[in-house]
């Protein structure tokens, strides 16, 4: 088992607190973790932005412990 911190930004963070410390599986990816947190925070599938240790993962990414992962709501300005 790996354990991965969670920050929540915005209006995520409103929802689902600062911060979390999530259990996976060894083999767990950024996309079994955004799956999880998607039971609770149904949103951050289509509207939130997902860093791994401040850098955009690549698709099936491995996490490993340890790693801080931040989630935040997409933003529009102009």
């Amino acid at each position: 088992m790996k354990y991965v911190k969670v920050k929540f930004i915005s209006t995520f963070a409103e929802k689902m607190g600062k911060e979390r410390i999530y259990e996976l599986n060894d083999d767990a990816t950024i996309e079994d973790l955004v799956e999880i947190i998607s039971r609770e925070l149904e949103e951050v599938k289509t509207k939130g932005v997902v860093y791994v240790n401040y850098r955009f993962p690549q698709e099936k990414q491995v996490l490993n412990n340890g790693d801080e992962v931040l989630v935040m709501p997409l933003y529009a300005g102009g």
